[in-house]
């Protein structure tokens, strides 16, 4: 199909308007007034990445996190991101960006994980929208934390992660914000949860979790890469015509030691 159908169909599942005024979404790299065969998807942009791309013959990548961010003064290619632009150009790949419009969207992230934990009766965290948002806070089968830290870390295969609250608190009520949540501590407190999940918490955040006396479970900013498998089901069943590939590289920079 059209690499330009393919927005029309993407975008109205997750509008560019969605996202917030600092981020950096849509289109990043080449044309998409092409034909595209093969679609990538990754959570970010590594080498490893755009290698995988060439060696499947994909004409376009998908990806979470945005290459370009900041605005770029120049393009050294003897940069790593330099690097990674010029061969996207050479090989004609093109690079399309879906960040918070993506976790904003009801389609996109912060649905996606609160389905992978089930929770029921869900409303959203932060209020972007009349009925979009950031983030999901729902009920659970009352279960004690231990136990339910042990799985949320099934769900999400991470053999680790950090807590901070009280272990003697009866889980009914979870909120989570994938990727790096620390915006929505208060949110979470606000809105009862008895356990907040995010990623990216730092040890300031942590202290006010601990203040607020709201429990949160750092788990990782990498866990978003389990949007993958779902948006493509989705995209197939809203008509992406093209092959859609699930990135087998892992991304995850932090290695337990």
């Amino acid at each position: 199909m059209n690499g330009i159908e393919f927005r029309n169909t993407f975008e109205a599942l997750f509008p560019k308007d969605l996202a917030y005024e600092w981020d950096n979404v849509g289109l990043q790299i080449g044309t998409l007034n092409k034909e595209i065969s093969k679609i990538l998807l990754s959570l970010d942009l590594t080498k490893e990445v755009v290698e995988e791309a060439i060696q499947n013959g994909c004409e376009l990548i998908v990806v979470h996190h945005p290459l370009i961010f900041s605005p770029l003064r120049s393009i050294n290619t003897d940069t790593y991101i330099g690097n990674i632009i010029q061969t996207l150009i050479k090989k004609d790949i093109s690079v399309y960006v879906a960040h918070t419009n993506f976790d904003i969207s009801n389609f996109g992230m912060n649905n996606i994980l609160a389905d992978m934990l089930d929770l029921k009766d869900t409303i959203n965290l932060e209020e972007v929208t009349d009925h979009e948002g950031l983030g999901k806070v729902g009920s659970v089968t009352p279960t004690d934390m231990a136990s339910y830290i042990k799985h949320v870390k099934s769900i999400f295969n991470v053999p680790h992660a950090r807590f901070i609250g009280d272990m003697n608190t009866t889980v009914k009520r979870v909120a989570i914000t994938g990727g790096s949540g620390s915006s929505n501590i208060y949110k979470a407190k606000f809105k009862n949860a008895d356990l907040y999940i995010t990623g990216d918490l730092s040890y300031h955040h942590a202290l006010d979790c601990k203040s607020l006396g709201l429990n949160a479970l750092d788990i990782g900013h990498n866990i978003e890469k389990h949007f993958m498998s779902q948006l493509k089901d989705l995209l197939i069943k809203k008509g992406i015509t093209s092959t859609v590939l699930v990135s087998t590289i892992d991304t995850n920079p932090y290695e337990f030691v």
